[in-house]
């Protein structure tokens, strides 16, 4: 009896399509946390929806396509999805992770990285309280299965979700994560294998170098990775083939692609998405999302 797996409750949660949000929220406030971390806080009456909360859940930002000002709700098809105005220009979406949640205010925090000079990093510079764009989530991205021991790899882009994660555990823990500055060691608790470097991608990065010394530990062993598409290809294989890791207690994610555009790595996404469900594949299935992130 192998009990929970990430896996199997990410596939769960996705399918019963519990704590789906699409609504305004409204800037209260952003605080410098680091030279390189910005958090910003949140309130809207529409995250009421977010019921069932776990570390490291993840949401898109609906912002201004210049990153300037304001976002109104749009109009939602029969499907539940966004439909929005043709008069004006198309919003853009950047992806997040969810920090801190309080219910009973309806607000929520998230921490941004400050690199690039990207719309995203317009609209932070920008933005003021008051201000509103719109919030769709949410997506699973961990669950803490019956291991025995978590694996945490991460670059820069993931230290929010992993510094979520270590706060929720209380079983034993390992993390490697890379960072550009030892600023970023206040923001996460615990003991972490710290990799300071520019930022890392495709192989044999200072990353994967790191975690290939880790010395895997007896017992069950549940493995989280998420960075840049081409760094986490290369590190799930030794994660299966050499660390033993089953595929159940396994959740990979590509943050961002190399030398991609955000908007263009996430047509990639959904043409691939598309494609799997006219053949019939589960795409509420974690495997079968990372197996097209990374073919």
């Amino acid at each position: 009896m192998r009990g929970t797996t990430i896996r199997g409750e990410i596939r769960r949660l996705t399918r019963s399509g519990d704590s789906r949000v699409i609504c305004p929220v409204r800037v209260e406030a952003i605080e410098q946390l680091t030279p390189r971390f910005s958090r910003v806080i949140m309130q809207g009456d529409g995250l009421a929806a977010y019921r069932t909360i776990r570390p490291a859940d993840a949401f898109k930002l609906v912002i201004p396509p210049d990153g300037i000002g304001s976002v109104r709700m749009p109009k939602i098809s029969p499907a539940g999805a966004p439909v929005w105005s043709e008069d004006r220009p198309t919003p853009l979406t950047r992806g997040f992770t969810v920090r801190t949640f309080d219910p009973d205010t309806r607000r929520l925090a998230f921490d941004v990285a400050l690199h690039g000079d990207g719309p995203a990093i317009n609209w932070l510079t920008h933005t003021r309280p008051g201000e509103t764009a719109v919030l769709l989530g949410m997506r699973r991205e961990f669950h803490a299965g019956d291991v025995d021991h978590h694996l945490l790899i991460g670059d820069s882009t993931s230290l929010p979700a992993i510094a979520s994660i270590v706060e929720s555990l209380d079983v034993p823990s390992t993390v490697y994560l890379q960072s550009e500055t030892p600023a970023e060691r206040a923001l996460v608790k615990g003991d972490v294998q710290w990799i300071h470097s520019p930022p890392v991608i495709g192989p044999d990065s200072a990353l994967e170098q790191a975690v290939r010394a880790f010395r895997r530990p007896p017992g069950r062993l549940q493995a989280w990775c998420a960075a840049e598409a081409g760094v986490v290809r290369a590190i799930r294989p030794y994660l299966v083939n050499e660390l033993g890791v089953h595929r159940d207690d396994l959740h990979t994610v590509a943050y961002w692609i190399a030398g991609e555009t955000s908007e263009r790595g996430d047509a990639v996404r959904m043409q691939a998405f598309a494609k799997a469900s006219e053949k019939g594949l589960d795409v509420t299935d974690p495997a079968v999302l990372q197996s097209l992130e990374f073919s």
